[in-house]
């Protein structure tokens, strides 16, 4: 039982909302940590970090909301003062804190006050240091992580993108990200594609990420202009929102190459209806591009994660932290960037054998059992956690 251990999970993205991976990391997790009796305390920002008409009293476990608006120049502030009371009241709490920059504001209580801090580092937030933009916060990042008890990396790509920045030895730890596979598991597709406008014969591609060129979904529908020629009943589905811009870019695309019958927008989908598209398609894809000048990148991409849980082949590129999800023909493939011709020949290659396709998705769901399910990863929080207070 671990009733006594305080743990303090810090996050400015919280189910239900409409943010991404760092929402559905956060959740998970202090969900999981809640089941083990853990004693959880969830400290999220207020404006746009969570769904301001859900009633917080519903979920099991404390919910404290942090007030602030302008968090891109004072998150480090509104950390600090909201956390000083729960540091304070709680005996050797441990803070699992999703961004450094979050961490940042703690580390002035270290002097002070008896708390373990983890910070964990996704990936855009490390990769864009090297950047001209934020190259000035290298300072910052470095100091918050020698103030930290215990760095998690989700992937070793941000690993090695942190280490070369702080050149410091400083043990991280990597512990990827997971999944949960009581909520993505394999249902029949019959049930739900009439909602949609679909039919059983249709092969049905799918992409759910936020709408960003980083992502490349202009590659998919490149990829499309030959794929559909000898696959007519090709449906890709877009879902998720983002940069308007390049949404009507890629509408424009579409029309351009006349594919308005093959492709649908589907917009911002909820945790419920993700459900479904992941189960209504036979391959997941998601074409990110290498990172850029800004330091724009893929830390890891969960939603690979939940596809494959669902038994849905994927193809990703050889980019940032997808080579830890992705075991090349194993559960899906690998492919190099800006490719719209390998990305073609993958999903032939997946399509056009019924053997292969059954292969590939058995192993989806075994390589998530055994590598990313919530109840394993979770142990390894376990076994810190553990660490960590017997430290203090």
């Amino acid at each position: 039982m671990c009733l006594n251990k305080n743990i303090c999970i810090i996050t400015e993205e919280f189910r239900p909302s409409l943010k991404g991976g760092i929402a559905t990391w956060s959740t998970e997790l202090a969900n999981y940590l809640h089941k083990k009796k853990y004693k959880v305390t969830v400290f999220v920002k207020k404006h746009g970090g969570i769904d301001k008409l859900y009633d917080t009293k519903r979920i099991p476990y404390k919910i404290k909301l942090i007030p602030g608006r302008d968090w891109a120049f004072f998150k480090k502030w509104y950390i600090m003062f909201s956390l000083f009371g729960y540091l304070k009241n709680n005996k050797k709490p441990i803070i699992i804190s999703t961004n450094w920059e979050l961490s940042q504001g703690l580390i002035i209580y270290k002097t002070f006050l008896k708390f373990s801090l983890v910070t964990i580092l996704h990936g855009l937030e490390v990769t864009r240091l090297k950047s001209k933009k934020y190259k000035k916060r290298v300072k910052s990042f470095k100091k918050t992580l020698k103030y930290s008890d215990l760095i998690i990396s989700v992937s070793n790509y941000t690993k090695a993108k942190a280490k070369s920045i702080i050149n410091l030895n400083l043990e991280i730890h990597v512990i990827p990200n997971f999944v949960n596979m009581e909520t993505f598991q394999p249902v029949d597709r019959k049930n739900f594609l009439n909602d949609y406008g679909l039919s059983n014969d249709d092969i049905i591609l799918l992409s759910l990420s936020r709408l960003v060129r980083r992502k490349g979904h202009h590659i998919i529908i490149e990829s499309l202009k030959d794929l559909t020629k000898n696959h007519s009943n090709i449906k890709y589905l877009i879902a998720g929102t983002g940069d308007k811009n390049y949404e009507k870019e890629l509408r424009e695309y579409v029309e351009k190459l006349n594919l308005q019958k093959n492709i649908y927008f589907l917009g911002y989908v909820n945790e419920q209806k993700k459900k479904i598209i992941y189960n209504m398609c036979d391959v997941f894809l998601m074409t990110s591009l290498p990172t850029d000048h800004e330091g724009n990148s893929e830390g890891f991409g969960i939603t690979f994660l939940e596809a494959n849980a669902c038994g849905k082949p994927v193809i990703g590129t050889n980019v940032g932290g997808i080579p830890d999800v992705i075991k090349d023909g194993n559960n899906g493939f690998l492919i190099e960037p800006n490719n719209p011709k390998e990305l073609q020949k993958a999903v032939e290659k997946i399509i056009n054998d019924k053997k292969y396709y059954n292969y590939l998705s058995n192993n989806s769901i075994k390589h998530i059992k055994e590598n990313f399910d919530i109840n394993l990863i979770g142990k390894k929080f376990d076994l810190l956690i553990d660490r960590l207070y017997d430290s203090h």
